[in-house]
């Protein structure tokens, strides 16, 4: 989604930019109008033709301000859920619990726990960050049987989604390279 993005960025930048241009002789083009002379007649003659340029002009923008406001929205929801506050401080506690355990597994080197989502779609988010030789199905298999199934309880949400991410750690290779002795 973000190529497509950015790929509509540029082009949009690149019309703009030509657009300027253009508007400032860069083309040779200084002395010719901005619109064909058959653009303007028909412009003219056509009454319906400028409203209905606008009102798609219009409707791109609208459409455009809702999608950046449902971005935002998703954004803010994965910052700080929609919860009520009680719900808030039961999973605050909850998380606790929940990091203490998953510690405690073995080859677990550090744990992140995010609840996100809104009201209607709360998820638990769970970054796991193990050692390079950690068995993750076991891990995987620990988390979800006992801590993950503990902290839905705490929180009163026994249907709640969790995401589990795994990143594993390897330890770094000496990069010093031995002396070599002359004889």
């Amino acid at each position: 989604m973000r190529i497509a993005i950015t790929a509509t960025g540029a082009v949009l930048a690149g019309c703009g930019a030509a657009a300027l241009a253009l508007g400032r002789g860069a083309f040779g083009l200084a002395d010719a109008p901005p619109f064909h002379p058959a653009l303007v007649a028909f412009a003219t003659d056509s009454l319906w033709f400028l409203p209905v340029l606008t009102g798609l002009a219009e409707a791109a923008a609208l459409s455009g301000q809702l999608w950046l406001i449902m971005q935002l929205r998703s954004a803010v929801q994965q910052w700080r859920p929609d919860l009520d506050a009680r719900t808030r401080d039961r999973a605050r506690a909850a998380a606790g619990d929940l990091d203490r355990d998953a510690r405690s597994l073995p080859g677990v080197a550090d744990v992140r726990i995010r609840l996100t989502g809104s009201v209607h779609r709360p998820r638990l988010r769970m970054t796991v960050v193990c050692a390079g030789d950690a068995v993750l199905g076991e891990v995987y298999g620990e988390l979800g049987a006992g801590p993950v199934e503990r902290y839905r309880r705490a929180v009163g949400m026994p249907d709640l989604p969790a995401v589990i991410r795994f990143r594993l750690t390897f330890p770094r290779p000496d990069r010093r390279r031995p002396r070599l002795e002359t004889a």
